[in-house]
């Protein structure tokens, strides 16, 4: 996705750019994706069929 959005950037990137808008502050305690992403498929493991597992699998770690 970030390759179609370096040639589309999203509208609002572009005009917060061309306003010069910057952040009041810089967002320091943003919850660690790769841990939310484990937990929910944890959670999800158990509910798909086996032939799916292999493709949640590539994307994270079996528990």
């Amino acid at each position: 996705m970030t390759d179609y959005w370096r040639h589309h950037p999203p509208v609002h990137v572009l005009v917060a750019g061309y306003m010069g808008y910057k952040p009041a502050e810089s967002v320091t305690d943003a919850p660690d994706l790769a841990s939310n992403l484990a937990v929910m498929a944890a959670d999800m493991r158990g509910e798909l069929p086996e032939h799916l597992r292999g493709a949640l699998d590539a994307f994270v770690a079996p528990s």
